[in-house]
């Protein structure tokens, strides 16, 4: 069995309670909630990966399907849709049967019909937000992809007429709020803060919110965001 993480607990198979009773061994469990156990699973996947990537051993392969099955159930995907995609992926691009590697970056760009990539020695400067708007807990959102090249922060952009219906907590980034337009009440910690239009709100890391109100914002977190790392608290009714 593996060593534990560095938060003190980790995922575990189901069965793996009935065997450490079995055993005589001390222990405890709790069950989770679908959303945090999902961000122990994706922990989890980093640790079962480092396990294949030393031993090479196909019983760490196993292990590794058995998260990702997991996850994917959690993120709403089938293990038949993951199976779609796969497959779909393969027809396009092709499998890995040749043991083809790519010598020429700039071959890479063409195939992928991408712009150019960016200049080691000069990192992209300009982002454009994701064009899909991507909706959480009534909240609409932008995503400006700006962590491969600015992993210190990242930034988004809110819109939201009642409030974020979730309480969190993010274990490595501040959080930054630049209120555009509108007011609206921050909740952290169990203590409310009023704000409005101009002003700045600061959420520290490890500091669980939730916000309400008619709120136009930019989001900053620093560093970037990384979803491995959020936790969910529960939902509110706004």
């Amino acid at each position: 069995m593996t060593s534990f993480t560095e938060h003190g607990h980790k995922a575990i198979r189901d069965r793996i309670p009935d065997i450490l009773r079995d055993s005589g061994r001390d222990f405890a469990v709790k069950e989770i909630s679908d959303p945090e156990f999902l961000l122990e699973l994706e922990r989890k996947l980093e640790e079962e990966l480092a396990e294949y990537l030393e031993s090479k051993e196909a019983e760490e392969l196993a292990d590794l399907l058995e998260v990702i099955y997991r996850i994917a159930e959690l993120r709403g995907f089938s293990k038949e849709a993951l199976e779609s995609v796969r497959l779909k992926k393969r027809k396009e691009s092709g499998g890995f049967e040749k043991n083809l590697i790519l010598l020429n970056m700039a071959d890479e760009n063409r195939l992928c019909r991408g712009p150019p990539a960016a200049s080691k020695e000069f990192p992209r400067v300009v982002f454009r937000p994701e064009k899909e708007v991507i909706e959480k807990y009534g909240v609409r959102m932008r995503i400006y992809t700006t962590r491969a090249d600015s992993p210190n922060a990242a930034v988004l952009y809110q819109e939201t007429e009642s409030g974020h219906a979730e309480e969190f907590v993010h274990e490595k980034s501040d959080f930054l709020y630049y209120i555009l337009e509108g007011s609206g009440t921050w909740i952290v910690e169990d203590r409310e803060f009023e704000v409005r239009s101009g002003d700045v709100v600061v959420v520290p890391a490890g500091k669980r919110f939730w916000f309400r109100g008619n709120l136009k914002q930019i989001c900053i977190t620093a560093p970037a965001w990384d979803e491995r790392y959020e936790r969910h608290i529960r939902d509110i009714e706004l």
